[in-house]
């Protein structure tokens, strides 16, 4: 086989250098916060504003405005509610519209406000899963608004009977017929998920036909048609989004206005962030193997020892896909694959404190995935066990979401009793690290608990199982890359590239990796607070405080020592030390706006903190000790080299295998507090900086 020896040598250099990739587009991961409400709840409640696109908070005198919170969605969130929400915001705004004309108009405000109950209906049906019932009612919704839009159609001809609101009229129809392309798209939204919810359950059956050698249909091949659906029902949506355009908000009541512009705003809103999806979702079969068969590596992270990209990486997997069904999936341990490595590899920036040499086990170097994920494919490729169309990275608590909705947790026939979903990844580190199969197979059992959950998996609804990756996608648990353009598009779309966000306003990240050897990350967690001081000329200098603790504690330890012996493990005091009560060693790396100044450091001396550049960003490296039970505070000073003064934006960005999720932000202008609140991390905020600010 021959080696691809100029990517290795290339490889190399970045590794032993500070890291510059230039890349030719960079796409802010798009996923909805919204909170999950039903249609019916929104009809039976008094109207209230429904902003999906921004927040208005009053601070004193000062406006602070917050966009949209795109890059981290919680668990509630769901993109298929935002036609029932928008679809009932809006439709309750045309109504009322209508209920100021004549009585030549009652006829079609009762035919409007039946096509809006289907409509409703339709919408509540999509959002709870019965794509059947949803398909059909929204092809009523479509019927009845069509009758309503020709009623308006008429009655505008007919200036005699509504002579003195004629803009009202020609509101409605406009809003009708936008109501009626809304309940057309989601007719063909619920029809694509209706067959995709179909092929899905048919695509057990069939591979469960392909292992046992039997030629089936191609599970790729049938997306084809949901998807051209899902194309079309996005159309018409932006044909409604055009004809709400033209609707001169200035001729309806001052109460309607601005609802009617909320409604716009937010169907705006949907196509910007469906746009990406749009484009990526042409490319889904290809990713699943449709024409050409495809094969990934999956590297498995354990966050208790914290990587840059989420946590150690123990075993590999290696799924190979042909016609959207699994031909083949494999475990490896990772040092299997580092012992094939013909060629010594130096270890990346900071990484020589735990190893002299690199290898797959520590190729999550970078919190940029796209680029950790290069690393990994060339380094698997070198040590002669082929290329990959792509590199995924899963961590071990997905492992453990996926347990608790299986059964609550797993069933080994090795074990008595059944392991807790809770309990599952400590088991796996004290049976791994014991070498409780033997040195020859340590990791034994990860096929055993992935052959058992398998079987469980096979129980849960397709929507169930999507709602789990959902939620492990917002919380950086599953990540994807290739150097596929193709590929790299679904998962920009998706939001599981993970790549470092670009933005022209100030920015945090703060990474931790492990060099302890040990598994104390699992006890040890992250407070950061970040001052922003803004002077009168719009100079900026931020002040940025981490407090890390070490939580270990003899509760801990008593769990730990129950555990071992409920399942017949031997615990050595020093494996205690190993999973968790050994002090911890982290290098951290602060990613700040590139240009930026280290101005004063407190809790270390200022020399042991170092300044790069990588990314086109600039990042602060300095290492941290903190012994269990104990806690180590650094404050880091540094001037920006960006000037803000009519708006400040700020993005911080979270780790993922880190639970810390909020930020500690407070934005002074000339010493005058505007702005001090908790908010989340992976979320960009703008800020109105007062003209002039006094001191109340």
């Amino acid at each position: 086989m021959k080696h691809s020896s100029k990517k290795l040598i290339d490889l190399k250099k970045r590794a032993s250098q500070p890291l510059i990739v230039q890349r030719a587009e960079r796409m802010q991961r798009n996923v909805l916060r919204l909170r999950k409400i039903s249609a019916r709840e929104i009809v039976n409640v008094e109207p209230r504003r429904f902003d999906f696109r921004r927040r208005e908070k009053i601070s004193s005198e000062n406006k602070i405005y917050l966009p949209a919170e795109k890059n981290l969605a919680k668990k509630s969130s769901r993109l298929k509610v935002v036609l029932a929400a928008l679809a009932v915001v809006f439709f309750l705004n045309f109504v009322g519209i209508l209920g100021s004309g004549k009585h030549a108009v009652e006829h079609t405000i009762s035919t409007a406000f039946s096509g809006i109950s289907d409509l409703i209906v339709a919408a509540e049906s999509f959002a709870a899963g019965d794509f059947a019932d949803s398909q059909n009612r929204f092809a009523e919704a479509v019927t009845v608004l069509r009758e309503a839009e020709k009623d308006l159609m008429v009655l505008g001809g007919a200036g005699a009977v509504l002579e003195t609101q004629p803009e009202k009229v020609q509101a409605g129809s406009r809003l009708v017929s936008a109501g009626k392309l809304l309940a057309s798209g989601g007719e063909k939204f619920a029809e694509a998920a209706n067959e995709i919810n179909l092929a899905f359950s048919n695509w057990k059956i069939r591979q469960q036909a392909l292992n046992e050698g039997k030629s089936v249909e191609s599970f790729s091949q049938q997306l084809h048609s949901p998807i051209a659906k899902i194309l079309a029902g996005i159309s018409e949506l932006e044909s409604a989004a055009a004809l709400l355009n033209l609707v001169e908000t200035d001729s309806l009541p001052v109460e309607l206005q601005q609802k009617v512009a909320e409604a716009n705003s937010g169907l705006n809103y949907f196509l910007e962030v469906a746009q990406p999806l749009a484009e990526a979702l042409p490319q889904l079969p290809n990713f699943l193997g449709d024409k050409v068969p495809r094969r990934y590596l999956i590297l498995f992270q354990n966050p208790d020892e914290i990587r840059p990209t989420g946590g150690f990486v123990g075993s590999v997997g290696i799924l190979n896909l042909n016609d959207g069904f699994a031909e083949k999936f494999e475990i490896r341990d990772v040092y299997e694959i580092d012992g094939q490595l013909a060629e010594h590899l130096n270890p990346p920036e900071g990484f020589g404190f735990i190893t002299g040499s690199w290898g797959l086990r520590d190729v999550n170097y970078h919190p940029d995935f796209p680029t950790s994920a290069e690393a990994a494919a060339v380094i698997f490729e070198e040590a002669g066990f082929g290329s990959v169309d792509g590199v995924a990275a899963v961590n071990s608590t997905f492992l453990t979401k996926l347990a608790a909705a299986a059964a609550d947790g797993v069933q080994l026939d090795r074990f008595s009793r059944k392991i807790e979903a809770e309990d599952l990844t400590l088991l796996l580190s004290l049976i791994i690290e014991t070498k409780t199969d033997g040195a020859e197979k340590p990791k034994q059992i990860l096929d055993e608990v992935w052959a058992a959950l398998r079987q469980d998996l096979q129980k849960i609804p397709a929507t169930e199982l999507a709602g789990i990756a959902l939620d492990s996608i917002m919380e950086k648990e599953i990540q994807f890359a290739s150097t596929n353009p193709d590929l790299q598009k679904i998962a920009r779309a998706v939001g599981v590239a993970n790549e470092l966000a670009e933005t022209e306003g100030d920015y945090l990240f703060v990474v931790n990796t492990s060099l302890s050897g040990n598994k104390s990350d699992r006890f040890c967690s992250n407070e950061i607070s970040h001052t922003t001081e803004i002077s009168a000329e719009g100079d900026t200098i931020d002040t940025l405080k981490i407090l890390r603790k070490h939580a270990w504690s003899e509760a801990e330890e008593r769990r730990m020592e129950n555990l071992a012996e409920d399942f017949g493990i031997r615990l050595p005091e020093e494996l205690k030390e190993i999973l968790g009560r050994g002090r911890n060693i982290d290098l951290v790396k602060v990613f700040v706006p590139l240009g930026s100044e280290l101005i004063s450091v407190e809790g270390l001396p200022k020399n042991r903190v170092e300044t790069k550049n990588s990314t086109g960003k600039t990042y602060f490296m300095f290492s941290l000790t903190v012994q269990p039970k104990f806690s180590r505070e650094v404050v880091l000073k540094y001037r920006l080299p960006i000037k803000f003064e009519e708006k400040y934006s700020f993005l911080g960005e979270f780790q993922s295998g880190d639970s810390e999720r909020e930020v500690e932000k407070v934005v002074r202008k000339d010493g005058v507090e505007i702005f001090e609140e908790k908010i989340d991390l992976g979320t960009e905020r703008t800020f109105v900086i007062p003209a002039k600010t006094e001191i109340h």
